[in-house]
Formats: C-alpha cells, sequence, structure tokens
C-alpha cells in the first residue's frame, strides 16, 4: 500500500531527485575524462608499430615523431596538409632524407 506525500515532502523528494541527478551526471562525466586521461598517458608518444617512445623532430618547419625503436616517422593531425601546401615540399624530403641516410 503506498502512502501519498504531502506538498511539501514531495518538494524535497523532487529536490532530492534532481541534486543525485545532477551529481550523478557530474561524477559519470569526470570518470569519463580521467579514463581518457589515462588512456592518454599510456600511449602518448608512443609508435603505433612497435610502441617505443617516440621524440619530435623538426623538419622543414614541421615537427615530425620519429619513433627510437623501428625509425618510423609519423606526422600529428595538419601537419601533412601544411607541408603539402606548401611552396617547396622538396625541402622537407631533402631534410628527411638527411635524417635517414
Amino acid at each position: 500500500m503506498s502512502k501519498s506525500r504531502s506538498p511539501e515532502e514531495e518538494y524535497f523528494y523532487k529536490m532530492n531527485k534532481e541534486l543525485i541527478e545532477k551529481n550523478r551526471s557530474r561524477l559519470d562525466a569526470e570518470r569519463k575524462e580521467l579514463e581518457v586521461s589515462q588512456r592518454k598517458s599510456q600511449h602518448w608518444m608512443r609508435c603505433p608499430k612497435c610502441g617505443e617512445q617516440m621524440s619530435e623532430v623538426q623538419m622543414a618547419d614541421i615537427r615530425v615523431d620519429k619513433c627510437g625503436g623501428c625509425n618510423g616517422m609519423y606526422f600529428d593531425s595538419g601537419e601533412l596538409e601544411i607541408l603539402l601546401k606548401s611552396s617547396k615540399p622538396e625541402g622537407f624530403f631533402d631534410s628527411l632524407k638527411k635524417k635517414l641516410f
């Protein structure tokens, strides 16, 4: 048998429910942010091919990520577009050749 609530009880019930939902949403967002941060720290500057540590190398006004293990070179988002739009992309390839050979 359910007991009906008084208007005062109903008011506080709704207030508590809203507060719980708000805090639950905030906590879920914090958990998601923490998960993303932890995943990023595990993979930050790690080679996607061999997993070794990478370092940034300056080449013709572009910073390229170079793996210390397999010597793979990787562009961050937008860096390849910068290179392709430059007036003399061969300058990059000349500097790349010097780094590799």
